[in-house]
């Protein structure tokens, strides 16, 4: 998961202003201020460190196979600076997986992919680290998501995985605000009941609640 930086002049002293700074104190969109107006590249480093396991771990949800994740990824910190200009305010999160939702929606269409459920590698828990029945139920879940209609399942996955604010979700989706929120919760509806069968036989012999 590296970066492929575009290939641009050498920076001159005025673009290397965050290098000199503390980056942990300056918010996103103060960083990619720097970089649409002076394509300053620490910054853009800056901003690639905070989001890139993030974004990779999106794309490989969308994308179900390492190597497309992997191409996506790729081309969405590339179009985000050749299209830093294009930012025009607003949180620079949501513009981020706006256009990582577009290019994973325009990668499908491309390669028409059709993979099985049980290749998605999701990034969720350490399987090293779970019982058997902690197993079971993950990828009981995994299911279940992969299987709800994209409408539902898209806000979802960008609430709980994402963790983005339903205002943010509206904003990419087009959406308004109710439906945001209206979508994800009969999301959680959905799932609630496909995995009702595997709750109950995880439950305790004489637990009937």
């Amino acid at each position: 998961m590296r970066l492929l930086y575009p290939t641009r002049e050498p920076q001159s002293a005025d673009t290397m202003t965050v290098a000199k700074e503390n980056v942990a104190d300056k918010t996103d969109e103060d960083l990619f201020a720097l970089v649409r107006e002076k394509a300053d590249e620490q910054a853009f480093r800056a901003l690639y460190r905070r989001y890139d396991k993030r974004l990779f771990a999106y794309c490989l949800r969308a994308m179900k196979t390492r190597e497309s994740a992997e191409d996506v990824f790729q081309s969405v910190m590339t179009l985000v600076f050749e299209k830093r200009a294009s930012f025009l305010g607003g949180s620079f999160a949501a513009w981020l997986f706006t256009i990582a939702r577009n290019q994973t929606l325009n990668h499908k269409q491309k390669q028409r992919i059709t993979t099985d459920i049980d290749d998605i590698a999701y990034s969720i828990n350490d399987p090293d680290d779970r019982t058997g029945e902690d197993v079971l139920l993950s990828d009981a879940l995994k299911k279940a998501i992969a299987s709800l209609p994209e409408e539902f399942r898209e806000p979802l996955e960008l609430k709980h995985f994402d963790g983005f604010q339903y205002e943010e979700i509206a904003d990419m989706l087009k959406i308004s605000l109710s439906l945001a929120k209206v979508r994800v919760f009969r999301a959680k509806k959905m799932l609630h009941e496909a995995l009702k069968p595997y709750l109950r036989e995880l439950k305790p012999d004489g637990d009937e609640s």
